[in-house]
Order: structure tokens, then sequence, then C-alpha cells
């Protein structure tokens, strides 16, 4: 009878013990896994990945100096354009028959961002090309972003309801 007590009284403290502390936070109704969400990843960056909001870009010397400028295309079918133009790499262009001008600041032929979140490039050749541009209206800035070759509707891409700006191709010194 003795054993059977014990026996008893042993699995009552096992199976007190396995069931844990109570959490105040799940009795309030608050999903955990939520809550792991919203502390771990900032709000609106599913990636975990945090890039600063003002840009960096690195490019070695060898690949910058290697291209002269970039082929913008320009689109606006309520208005039947679609022109090409050649813009410099660190200069300023207008786009004839539209209100823009477009400067490009880098081009960078196989696009990645690298684990400190700079735009870099990881060789010279064109694998995933890339340029970094600003498009003026007038003297207004109104696009201070990437076109993607290979995807041109990626990332925040320049986005107006007339117009559409893609990067055609890269012209090699």
């Amino acid at each position: 009878m003795l054993k059977a007590l014990y026996l008893v009284l042993v699995s009552f403290v096992i199976f007190a013990c396995s069931q844990g502390v109570v959490d105040d936070k799940k009795e309030s109704g608050t999903p955990m896994a939520q809550e792991q969400t919203a502390t771990e990843q900032p709000a609106g960056d599913p990636h975990g990945i945090t890039v600063p909001k003002e840009k960096r870009v690195s490019i070695p010397k060898e690949i910058a100096d290697k291209f002269k400028s970039v082929i913008i295309g320009v689109k606006n079918e309520k208005q039947g354009i679609d022109v090409q133009t050649e813009v410099l790499i660190g200069q300023k262009s207008e786009i004839q028959g539209t209100p823009f001008t477009i400067l490009v600041e880098h081009y960078l032929p196989e696009f990645v961002i690298d684990g400190e979140g700079v735009y870099t490039t990881r060789s010279g050749e064109e694998n995933n090309p890339a340029v970094k541009i600003k498009v003026f209206e007038g003297e207004q800035e109104i696009f201070d972003g990437m076109l993607y070759k290979n995807f041109p509707d990626m990332h925040g891409s320049f986005a107006h309801p007339d117009y559409v700006l893609t990067l055609i191709k890269s012209v090699v010194k």
C-alpha cells in the first residue's frame, strides 16, 4: 500500500512539474509567433536585412573604368514615345520629348548587395546588370534608385503614371 501511495505521489509531482510556468502573454491572447517576428525583424523588412536609407555603392576601379555609358529606354504609350538615350556614367542627360533629365551615378554589371548593405558588383561580367540613377523633372528630383536589366519591375523601379524607364545595355570604353 505504501508503494502504491509513493508511486501516485511521484507521478503527481512529475505531472505537475511537466506543466511549466503560466505565461502571462499567452493568457492575454497575444500569439507567441507574432511577437517573436516583431522583435526579431523591423516592420516592413521580411528578409531581416537592414539596408540604410542612403545607399552606399562600392565599385572596383578596374570595373568602373571598363564602362563608358548606358542606354536607357523611355516609353510613353499615350504619347507614342519610345526612345533610347545614351547617358554617360557620372553625367546628366536630357531625354528628348520628355520632361526628364537623368543622372547615371553608377553602373554595376553583376549587381549584389553585400553583408553590410553596400551595393557592389561581383565581377565585370554582365550577369545581373543594374544602374543607379536619379531622375529629375525640371529641377525637382522625382526618383533616386535602381534600374535592373534582367528584372525591370524589381524593388521600387521608376514609377510614373505615363513613363516607363528601362536599362537596355551598357557601352564599353
